[in-house]
């Protein structure tokens, strides 16, 4: 919902901001007050293209902000998701054009693109204007409405359908991933054999290539590991040079056990330097074990430089250690498989496909009829509709029309028609050359579609032209009804309109020192009963009654829809 909307230098609107309610909003004023502007200016921040033309004279920028209460369902979020934006409370339009034409657009606070703002306003505000591109005109969206007016057993169908024809999507796609032309296949299966031998051929194990690598580093440099390894050897167990570390040890601990007859404190220190041998002696022979295996035998290092050459020859090709050359003939061998087996899978898919095909045309088929019967029921209720508002010589309905082809909402394509007259051919809605005519079947198709319409707000511009009499009071109750289902904005000429609202603005103009602006003010009390006296015309008297006598009747009208 529409809660306020705040303008800034827009032609002569120097500053406005209008708070909106519920249920039906209506707009006022003298021919040429700048009604319309207002609609303007909630087409720029919805998306609709904006210059420095709607700039008011001598001013540098214009301003315009709106705030929305979120409508339902997802649709909105996804916008704002698939923009990197975040779904908040609220949603807050804002845009700037300066006088160069420079357009800034920001969706609660964060700058996005105009698409950004064309996109999420399709989701929170429907614009009927006499002349404006409207929804109702884009036969894209006759389908999503004809499936939105069906009851919960045809939204289980759509959503059946919909799973069905992912399932069928997915086969067929793995059935076309198998039909690889026969000499791609081949040569793939060609190349991968020649993989799998050459790599066996080496038979690669894992860690060998580390565990060479250390190895032939032993041998490059054992002279300098040998002297190292037979000094520290020789410091440790000692040898020709004189005594160790461990036969000092030794003494150490024979010299405190016999003083440890003295003193008892000494025993301690004698254990653990008994430990600190056994530790020194374990240490001696691992260092003499590694000394002997520094004699290598006679043609290991031209062992192992070969074996590094093969493996390194399977290192360029398939990884860049043993580990990985072992996974890409884990995976070489695995898509081989894949591949040798192909024609038994290709016919298993090709069987799963077809039959999933079936399913998905009779569930199109269960779709279609049940679309039928929909179409029959909303042509009666639109032109129900439009003989209550005196266009019962114009027919409408709804044509459904089979496709050759099953997509994501089934095999049909649904387009709203109307017909002129008794006789004369239908013809697609968007070719309606009058504004009048074409504003009153939208109002008849929303009036029957108020229930399902996702979208919460609907602005009618000038919906009212050339109505008049017994047809105006039937509009204005119109309005109301449909604003009990949505929130209804409405420019209006009728009082019958005026009366009937919740909400009543009124636009005028004013001189003042920088010229003649439009000002904008909401209307209660005694100031809405002199606005439709106004619109009435005619002898004061007379119409002040009238007047009232039209704001009773609205209180009644809302109580009747209210015990409804």
């Amino acid at each position: 919902m529409l809660r306020e909307l705040q303008v800034r230098n827009l032609a002569l609107i120097r500053e406005a901001r209008l708070e909106f309610g519920p249920g039906l909003n209506v707009l006022t004023g003298e021919t040429g007050a700048g009604k319309t502007v207002l609609v303007e200016a909630l087409g720029l921040l919805l998306g609709s293209r904006g210059d420095a033309g709607f700039l008011s004279p001598g001013s540098e920028r214009m301003e315009l902000e709106a705030a929305f209460e979120p409508p339902k369902g997802e649709k909105w979020r996804e916008v704002l998701e698939a923009e990197g934006l975040e779904a908040e409370d609220e949603v807050i339009l804002r845009r700037v054009i300066n006088a160069e034409g420079r357009s800034r657009c920001y969706v609660n606070g964060r700058m996005c693109p105009v698409g950004t703002l064309s996109r999420l306003g399709e989701h929170l505000v429907d614009i009927h204007g006499q002349h404006e591109h409207q929804r109702l005109l884009r036969p894209s969206a006759h389908l999503e409405y004809l499936d939105g007016y069906g009851p919960p057993e045809h939204a289980g169908l759509l959503k059946e359908y919909r799973a069905l024809y992912r399932r069928w999507k997915e086969a067929r796609e793995r059935y076309r991933a198998a039909r690889l032309e026969e000499a791609e296949r081949l040569r793939e299966m060609d190349l991968l054999r020649y993989q799998v031998r050459e790599i066996e051929a080496v038979n690669p194990q894992e860690g060998e290539m580390e565990e060479l690598l250390r190895e032939r580093r032993k041998m490059q440099n054992r002279e300098e590991l040998f002297l190292a390894a037979r000094e520290a050897y020789g410091t440790v167990y000692g040898g020709e040079e004189g005594e160790g570390a461990l036969d000092r040890l030794g003494e150490a601990r024979r010299v405190l056990e016999k003083a440890a007859a003295l003193d008892e404190d000494l025993r301690g220190w004698a254990a653990r330097l008994e430990e600190a041998e056994e530790i020194l002696s374990d240490l001696a022979r691992e260092l003499h074990a590694y000394l002997e295996g520094l004699d290598f035998q006679p043609g290991r290092l031209e062992e192992v430089e070969a074996r590094l050459r093969d493996l390194g020859g399977l290192a360029k090709k398939y990884g860049s250690d043993t580990g990985d050359i072992l996974s890409y003939l884990e995976r070489a061998k695995r898509r081989l498989e894949e591949l040798e087996a192909l024609d038994e899978k290709r016919e298993e898919y090709r069987a799963k496909a077809e039959s999933l095909r079936g399913e998905v045309e009779r569930a199109a088929q269960a779709l279609r009829g049940s679309r039928a019967e929909l179409a029959e029921r909303l042509t009666r209720e639109v032109n129900g509709e439009l003989k209550e508002l005196n266009m019962g010589g114009m027919r409408f309905r709804v044509r459904v029309e089979a496709l050759e082809e099953c997509g994501e909402n089934g095999a049909d394509r649904v387009e709203f028609e109307v017909s002129p007259g008794k006789g004369l051919p239908y013809r697609p809605l968007a070719r309606i050359a009058s504004g009048g005519e074409l504003s009153r079947i939208a109002l008849a198709l929303k009036l029957a579609l108020a229930k399902a319409d996702a979208i919460p707000t609907l602005v009618f511009d000038e919906v009212d032209s050339g109505i008049g009499g017994t047809t105006a009071d039937v509009l204005a109750r119109k309005l109301f009804g449909i604003s009990r289902f949505h929130q209804v904005f409405s420019i209006t000429h009728l009082p019958q309109v005026a009366a009937a609202s919740d909400v009543h603005l009124a636009v005028g103009k004013r001189e003042t020192e920088r010229g003649i602006i439009t000002e904008v003010r909401r209307l209660e009390g005694p100031e809405r009963v002199e606005e439709l006296v106004r619109m009435l015309g005619g002898e004061e008297r007379t119409a002040r009654e009238h007047a009232l006598a039209m704001l009773d009747g609205r209180a009644s009208l809302a109580a009747g829809k209210a015990e409804g």
